[in-house]
């Protein structure tokens, strides 16, 4: 046991971590005939697997396919993807080889001569240890080394690994251990990779856990100390018994909790901004942290739910199906990455339990380390701001520049005078003091700049004049902060039917460790005791509850332990003072049909504060009638209003025998006045709310739900209440087909605003999913039409230098000015040459849309007339499939909507992504006169703060398979192609392209390991339009593959000769180039894999490449891979 468990903290520790293709590795060309594709025999690793599209030559993205590893079973749409590149790992023979206690061989066959059987030499099983042996297992470790005579040395280091089992009889484990360099995608961006992860080590048996790595921390037995949050430590748990048990957590927090909050605008499902605590903007949500409450009621994530969300930028989409308006309140709370100081967590409780009582203890510590910050580096200074601003946090703010050496790489600013005020200016002179300089947000017009443009570097700001702009150059400091929380609570239960709760919290909440000021508010406590009791009999179950609870004024807690719209309830503006609240309910149950509870509430907040609320719940149901209520009334007063708050929600429904009705009626009326006065505050509204609907079906598999909702609303204007809008609202939501052959569903939802002070809104959002084989599958159409409403943002971002090979971008200085512009970013050819990554920017722009999605395909399958004769016969050796899909995104207007998918050439279009593709085959999957035309055109159009960039592309391709001999295959494609680009403001961007290509290939088989290619690819290319370059390009080269059980070997070389005739160092040449130089280009590469054990593979990759006018450049890396 403890060999194994060396071994497996071993791994933890390990730093040697980077990706190998070993000899487990496969890459497969799949035509996709069927929706479920068998890509091996045994199960094969999550851990590199990749699908590509083999036209697009782009990988898929996982939600378009599902796969099931154990099984190798893979599910894809057949009707999108014609022919793929699956690339994945198999597990190494050790795994999937079937192992026996003894050779079968040695078995005999009963006689009467098998008494003395014996042999003379004796079979002794050697004392052999087996890593992590009895273990469950999968995953991998790597290390490797990159360099080059173009780069620095770049190590890689991969660790992933799974495994669950016994390590003993009585102690198991699990454990998921991932440490890699994080995959950044080209748009992407991330912080730290525990940001997304979960990592963690655990030992278990039925008495305690040991549990190291990602912990979901959370406790749910208090009323006052509940929470949940996502941390990094360790957790010990412990039961003495059956009555009594212990947990214990020290931690590093992976995230600061936050509450976000906003009103839904009518029509737009989003993107919306999430701002954290401060309003930043630059946040980075911890996944899975997020709950998302809309008018107090929870609703899920999800492609097919409620919403999705980009953690990345922090945004949150509303789904067609889940329509926005500007009734909703929306909330949102969640965590998000905080790297201020170094925080800790503690976490403590401890619990006895038996039949008649319980008691438990629980502790909670959060600090920061003052002296360990993170992502700011305090000066004297600072520090004394700190001191001296107390729980303050207006005062915790600091001028932001500082003089600094010019650099033309650095956005930096001169000081000057406007009037009697410096200020700071953009400037790209290095004559005089320049200072580098941070700005913040502050608010609408709360500051004095605004953003002026976003370039390569970064964004510039410009001075607008005071309270004019939302952003000044200061700094707000974060004071490290603790909050301490102890909370006891018990529960006595005399009898079955009584039991009495109490709980007692103290809470030490010091919001700044460097200053004393204020810290005689830190420490606070709140209480809170129930009694509870219970009157049964055969038909009736009635129970009564009397609560009291105590909260002291600025008692603090970890999150929210109130109900999400507390505050609303009970018209709270501003909490000041302690609170005392004082509750009663009796409930009316039977146990078959009917439920009545009411509630009294009596709350006050010192002498700012006192209310009374009602509360009146009821769920009926007899036969086929359900019926729902919740009605609640609130009278309060307070030292600056008071107010009468009405609300009611019903619900009835009836069943008949295939269909049922239904009718809601909600209302709500809320009346605030001033003091003493008989004016109404500009809070107090009104509403009135009918919705009919009818349904048939079962509301599950084939159903059909229409109906309809008037709602309208009252507010303030003159000191009464006046109608302010009036909503109509139709929605249709079936599923009308669901079988083997057809599948067919509907939503729609129409509404109508007519506002009485502002412009009148209309706004739809709808769905149509049509699914339909035909003749056997001889035909197959896939439809979805959906039209929604939303934003688009002008995106902002910028380029970030990385280790060589990191990246995905290079920087071309074209006009030779050593300033990095927005245009002289390309894609990099060489992986040697990408040392810049390309990172997104919050989102603070955003224009009204109105969206329209469109996805078509139609497959004609023939192959099945394969064994008929006659023209079907010739029929099926043909097979088509086409695929259309558009996306486009026009400027919202006051009227009308935008139906036609088709209709893209206006003046509105903000974004679009149009494709047409269509493949035409002959003898598909054969290797005998194989034929397949394929025809494509795309449109894409995106909104930059740069300005608008519209793209556009066109093929026809022509591809020929023939096997000649045993030993001998054919192959040639032929291409005409041609591709536009029209940028708004970098014109020297813009260029119309047309290519016309040849690339025939002759490969040698000499058995089933070798094979040798010889391929020649002549390229002609010619700039219309924009500019008069052209290209002529003659590539000549080999290719020698050998592949066996131990070792894969791959050699390419080839000579490229590059007559360009037209400007140099510009986009568009590196562009036609494809990052080659003019004249001959050598370039060579080399992949060799070697198994060195079943459980060890080494490989090495060397690629070299040589023109005319610049040194010959090498790049190599070699890694070692460990296969569990």
């Amino acid at each position: 046991m403890l060999n194994k468990i060396c071994c497996v903290f071993i791994l933890v520790i390990i730093n040697s971590h980077a990706r190998s293709i070993s000899e487990e590795f496969r890459s497969k060309e799949i035509f996709v005939v069927n929706d479920t594709i068998q890509i091996d025999s045994i199960s094969i690793q999550k851990e590199g697997f990749k699908i590509l599209d083999q036209g697009k030559k782009e990988v898929i993205p996982k939600s378009e396919y599902k796969i099931d590893f154990t099984t190798s079973h893979l599910i894809i749409d057949k009707t999108k993807y014609r022919k793929i590149i699956i690339e994945y790992y198999r597990y190494p023979d050790f795994l999937t080889k079937t192992y026996v206690p003894f050779d079968k061989g040695l078995i005999v066959a009963n006689s009467q001569c098998t008494g003395k059987l014996y042999s003379e030499t004796t079979n002794k099983k050697n004392n052999e240890f087996i890593f992590l042996d009895g273990l469950q297992t999968s995953g991998f470790i790597t290390r490797g080394v990159t360099t080059g005579n173009n780069q620095n040395a770049v190590t890689n280091a991969t660790l992933d690994l799974t495994l669950s089992g016994k390590l003993s009889d009585k102690v198991g484990i699990r454990a998921n251990i991932f440490d890699t360099n994080f995959p950044l995608q080209q748009e992407g961006y991330s912080q730290n990779i525990t940001d997304f992860d979960r990592i963690f080590i655990e030992l278990y048996n039925k008495n305690w856990n040991i549990r190291g790595g990602d912990l979901n921390l959370s406790n749910k037995s208090t009323y006052f100390l509940n929470f949940e949050k996502q941390v990094s430590g360790l957790e010990v748990g412990a039961k003495y018994g059956k009555d009594l048990n212990a947990k214990f957590s020290g931690a590093i927090v992976r995230g600061r909790f936050s509450v976000f909050d906003f009103v839904g605008s009518e029509g737009n499902q989003g993107p919306y901004k999430i701002y954290g605590t401060n309003n930043e903007s630059a946040i980075i949500m911890v996944e899975g942290s997020e709950r998302v409450f809309v008018n107090g009621v929870v609703i899920e994530k999800g492609e097919n739910k409620d919403y999705i969300i980009d953690y990345n930028l922090a945004e949150i989409k509303f789904n067609t199906t889940y329509p926005i308006t500007n009734d909703m309140r929306i909330r949102i709370e969640f965590q998000y990455a905080d790297r201020n100081y170094t925080r800790f967590i503690t976490y403590g409780k401890t619990e006895y339990k038996n039949t008649s009582f319980s008691v438990a203890g629980f502790f909670y510590n959060e600090n920061d380390v003052k002296n360990q910050p993170v992502q700011q580096n305090l000066t004297d200074t600072q520090k004394e701001i700190l001191t001296n601003a107390g729980n303050n946090s207006d005062k915790m703010t600091v001028q932001s520049a500082f003089i600094d050496e010019f650099s033309i790489n650095k956005i930096q600013y001169k000081k000057i005078l406007r009037g009697t005020k410096e200020i700071f200016e953009y400037t790209t002179d290095d004559g005089g003091e320049v200072y580098t300089v941070t700005f913040t947000n502050v608010g609408e017009n709360k500051g004095d700049y605004r953003v002026n443009e976003t370039i390569a570097l970064g964004t510039i700001y410009k001075y607008v004049g005071e309270n004019l702009g939302d952003f000044n150059p200061v700094v707000k400091l974060s004071a490290p902060t603790k909050l301490q929380i102890l909370a006891l609570n018990s529960t006595f239960k005399p009898s079955e039917k009584i039991q009495l709760s109490t709980e007692l919290a103290i809470s030490d909440n010091d919001q700044n460790l460097f200053s004393v000021i204020d810290d005689q508010e830190n420490k606070k406590i709140a209480t809170k005791v129930k009694w509870e009791q219970q009157i049964v009999n055969k038909t009736w179950n009635i129970s009564g509850k009397l609560n009291y609870k105590f909260i002291q004024d600025k008692f603090q807690t970890v999150q929210r332990f109130q109900t999400v719209e507390f505050n609303r309830d009970w018209n709270l503006e501003n909490r000041i003072g302690n609170q005392s609240e004082l509750g009663a309910s009796i409930i009316f149950n039977n146990k078959k049909r009917i439920k009545i509870a009411y509630d009294f509430q009596y709350l006050t907040f010192s002498n700012n504060f006192s209310g009374y609320r009602q509360v009146i719940e009821a769920k009926i149901k007899k036969e086929k009638v359900d019926f729902w209520l919740n009605a609640s009334q609130l009278s309060n007063m307070s030292t600056l209003r008071d107010g009468s708050f009405y609300k009611v929600k019903s619900k009835i429904k009836r069943s008949f025998n295939r269909s049922w009705a239904g009718l809601a009626v909600n209302f709500e009326s809320n009346q605030r006045k001033l003091s003493g006065t008989n004016y109404f505050d500009s809070l107090s509204h009104r509403f009135n709310e009918v919705e009919e609907v009818y349904g048939i079906g079962d509301s599950v598999k084939v159903f059909a739900k229409i109906g309809f909702n008037y709602r309208t609303n009252d507010s303030i204007k003159s000191n009464v209440f006046k109608q302010i809008n009036k909503r109509k609202t139709f929605y249709l939501k079936t599923k009308l087909i669901q079988n083997k052959r057809t599948n067919l569903s509907v939503y729609a939802n129409f509404r109508m605003t007519d506002n009485e002070f502002e412009k009148n809104e209309i706004a739809l959002n709808s769905r149509v999913i049509y699914n339909q084989h035909f003749f056997k599958n001889f035909l197959t159409l896939e439809t979805l039409y959906e039209t929604t409403s939303g934003n688009l943002a002008r995106q902002d971002f910028v380029y970030i230098e990385t280790e060589p090979g990191q990246g995905y971008y290079i920087w071309n200085d074209y006009n030779k000015d050593g300033k990095q512009q927005f245009d002289e970013f390309e894609v990099a050819q060489f992986q040697d040459q990408a040392i810049y990554l390309r990172v997104a920017l919050p989102n603070i722009r955003f224009i009204p849309t109105q969206c329209l999605n469109y996805k078509q395909s139609i497959t004609l399958n023939p192959q099945r007339w394969e064994v008929s004769k006659g023209i079907r016969k010739l029929i099926s050796h043909f097979f088509n499939n086409g695929y259309f899909s558009i996306n486009n995104e026009q400027e919202k207007k006051e009227k009308g909507f935008w139906w036609n998918p088709y209709k893209i050439k206006t003046s509105n279009l903000l974004s679009l992504s149009y494709s047409v593709r269509n493949n035409f085959y002959y003898n598909r999957n054969l290797q005998r006169y194989s034929w397949v035309y394929t025809y494509g055109k795309s449109k894409n159009k995106q909104q930059f703060s740069v300005g608008s960039q519209e793209s556009t592309s066109l093929i026809h391709q022509l591809n020929f398979q023939h096997k000649l001999t045993l030993f001998c295959a054919f192959e040639t494609q032929g291409v005409y192609s041609e591709s536009r680009l029209q940028t708004e403001n970098l014109v020297n961007r813009n260029y119309h392209i047309k290519t016309k290509e040849i690339r025939p290939k002759l490969t040698f088989f000499y058995n089933k390991d070798h094979k040798l290619s010889f391929f020649y690819n002549f390229k002609k290319k010619e700039n219309f339009d924009y500019g008069t370059e052209k290209l002529e390009l003659q590539k000549l080269g080999l290719s020698y593959f050998l592949f066996s059980s131990k070792n894969q070997l791959k050699i390419d070389v080839a000579i490229s000769s590059n007559k360009f005739s037209g400007k140099i160092n510009t986009p568009v040449s590196y562009q036609m180039l494809e990052g080659l130089q003019v004249g001959n280009n050598y370039t060579w590469n080399l992949f060799w894999n070697q198994k060195l054990t079943s459980m060890l593979n080494l490989s090495l990759n060397y690629f070299g490449r040589k023109s005319q006018e610049i040194n010959t450049i090498h790049s190599g890396a070699v890694q070692l891979k460990a296969i569990f």
